[in-house]
């Protein structure tokens, strides 16, 4: 079985479970799980399945018990995750979801990295799975800002919603970049 516990929530309707799996299905509300999961949701036991990171949070129908359903959802869950391709997942809460993990990301630990060397590194949008940045102050042009986006704020962010994630740089326009050195040759 693949390693995963079930954490109550304020919500006696709501298990959040905790997955220990490297091949998560990405991050969203599922549409449709595969398998025996799937036919939960379908007959109205499940009533919402949500996927966010490592955390698999499913509220059953009023009617229904954790304590009635546990032990049969658990291994549906199971089944499920081993095959992650097949599950559906609404994309537009995905990209708003991947925009806030990414926004998280750029205000925490990676932005105090970026503004700890005098840069700084700001959401421009996200498409689908293509989270686009933007680079100012010392990380543009520098060498080491790929590294940043790639081995700290990628990485992080296909951890969470899995290895289809992109992460790039815009390219400031040649006029915007000739404006601001310009400016700081009349500001000095």
């Amino acid at each position: 079985m693949i390693p995963m516990h079930a954490v109550a929530t304020g919500n006696p309707q709501r298990v959040r479970w905790v997955v220990v799996h490297d091949r998560m299905p990405g991050s969203g509300r599922v549409r449709h799980a595969p398998g025996r999961l799937g036919e939960l949701q379908d007959d109205g036991t499940i009533e919402a399945l949500i996927v966010d990171g490592a955390d698999i949070a499913i509220t059953l129908s009023p009617q229904q018990s954790w304590r009635a359903r546990g032990a049969e959802i658990r291994v549906a869950l199971d089944t499920a995750l081993r095959d992650p391709a097949e599950w559906r997942i609404d994309l537009s809460e995905r990209t708003s979801e991947l925009a806030r993990a990414a926004e998280e990301l750029l205000g925490g630990p990676i932005g105090e990295l970026a503004a700890s060397h005098g840069g700084a590194i700001e959401l421009v949008g996200v498409t689908g799975e293509q989270v686009r940045v933007r680079m100012s102050g010392a990380c543009h042009g520098c060498p080491a800002s790929e590294s940043t986006l790639g081995d700290r704020l990628q990485r992080e962010l296909r951890r969470r919603f899995g290895d289809a994630v992109t992460v790039s740089a815009e390219r400031p326009s040649a006029a915007r970049s000739v404006g601001r050195r310009l400016l700081t040759l009349f500001v000095r």
